[in-house]
C-alpha cells in the first residue's frame, strides 16, 4: 500500500512482508573485517542456492536480475517493481574488485533494465541503489543492487529538479558546472568525482556529469566505461576500510524531464559512519561532523 504523509509530503510504502526477509548480516558484525569462512549455504544470491530466489528476469552468466522476494513496492497492487541485481556469482567479491569489463557489464545491465522499466506506461521514476553492509540496510553480504520502479515521482527528486531550474535561471549555468558547489577530487572526459561543499553526511562523495546527460539510459558504452572508471576511483577512497557500510544512489531524471537542460545524472556515495538521530528525524536537518575541506585534506594525505 502507498500513502502520502500529510505533514511532510513524503510517500510511504507499507510492506509488511519485508519483516520476514532472511538476514545473513548476523554472521559478521558491522565494522568487522569479513571472513572467507562464512556459511554460504543460506545465501540466496550464490549460484548453488538459486532455488531460494524467484524465477530470473535476466541472467548473462555473471549478472542476474530477480524479483525481490520481499518487495517494498507491490507489483500485484500496480505500484511498480522491485528488482534485485546480483552483480557477481562470487560471494566474497566486492564492487571495488571488479575488472573494468565486469564493471561495464554491470552498468549495461542496470541501464537496460532501467530503460525496460521506464518503458512501462504506469512507471514514472526508476531508482537504482546499492546497500552495502549491515549499517547501510543490507540484509545479505553477497554483493547486489536494487531497482525500484515507481508510479510516483518522489518529492526529493521533484525538489531537486525545481532547485536546479531555479539555480540555472538565476546564474545562467548548471549547478554542476559551478566551482563553488564541489571540491574536485578526480575527473575523466565525462565525469568528476567530487566532495559536495554542502555534504549532509561525513565523508560523502558524488560522481557528477560534465555533459548534458540526464540519466543512465542515455549513456553509450564509452560513457558507461567512463562512469565505471569514476566509480572505481571513488571506491578507492574507502577501500582501506573493507568493513565500511555504505549506500550508492544513482539519480536520473524522471520520465517527462529527460530534456531538462539543468538536471543531470549524478551519483551519491554515503558512508555510514554515523547514525541519524533525534535531531535529524525531528527537524529534517542534518549534522555533518567532518567539513568537506577537512575530508579533502584527509584524501590528499592518504594519496601521499
Amino acid at each position: 500500500m502507498l500513502i502520502k504523509n500529510y505533514l511532510t509530503g513524503t510517500y510511504v510504502y507499507f510492506a509488511e512482508g519485508r519483516m520476514n526477509r532472511p538476514n545473513s548480516m548476523g554472521l559478521v558484525k558491522d565494522g568487522e573485517p569479513r571472513s572467507r569462512n562464512e556459511d554460504t549455504s543460506r545465501c540466496p544470491f550464490c549460484p548453488e542456492n538459486a532455488y531460494m530466489t524467484p524465477p530470473v528476469i535476466f541472467d548473462n552468466g555473471r549478472v542476474k536480475i530477480v524479483p525481490n522476494l520481499y518487495p517494498f513496492i507491490s507489483e500485484k497492487e500496480g505500484l511498480g517493481y522491485h528488482d534485485v541485481v546480483i552483480d557477481t556469482p562470487d560471494h566474497y567479491e566486492n564492487l571495488w574488485d571488479f575488472s573494468d569489463g565486469n564493471m561495464l557489464m554491470l552498468l549495461n545491465v542496470l541501464k537496460n533494465r532501467a530503460a525496460e522499466l521506464e518503458g512501462k506506461s504506469h512507471i514514472k521514476y526508476v531508482q537504482i541503489f546499492k546497500n552495502n553492509g549491515p549499517g547501510a540496510g543490507a540484509s545479505q553480504r553477497h554483493s547486489h543492487w536494487q531497482i525500484g520502479a515507481q508510479t510516483i515521482i518522489p518529492p526529493k527528486i521533484m525538489y531537486a529538479i525545481k532547485a536546479l531550474e531555479a539555480y540555472g535561471a538565476e546564474k545562467g549555468k548548471s549547478y554542476f558546472d559551478s566551482g563553488e558547489n564541489y571540491i574536485d577530487v578526480w575527473e575523466n572526459g565525462v565525469f568528476k568525482v567530487v566532495i559536495p561543499t554542502d555534504s549532509m553526511f561525513p565523508y560523502e562523495t558524488h560522481i557528477i556529469t560534465k555533459k548534458n546527460i540526464t540519466g543512465i539510459t542515455e549513456m553509450d558504452d564509452d560513457c558507461l566505461k567512463a562512469l565505471g572508471e569514476a566509480l572505481k576511483v571513488q571506491l578507492e577512497i574507502y577501500k582501506e576500510d573493507s568493513a565500511l557500510s555504505f549506500n550508492i544512489c544513482f539519480y536520473s531524471a524522471p520520465k517527462g524531464y529527460k530534456n531538462n537542460k539543468y538536471f543531470r545524472f549524478y551519483e551519491q556515495l554515503i558512508p555510514r559512519k554515523g547514525n541519524m538521530a533525534g535531531f535529524e528525524f525531528s527537524t529534517g536537518c542534518y549534522i555533518n561532523s567532518i567539513p568537506p575541506k577537512e575530508f579533502e585534506k584527509m584524501i590528499k594525505k592518504a594519496a601521499e
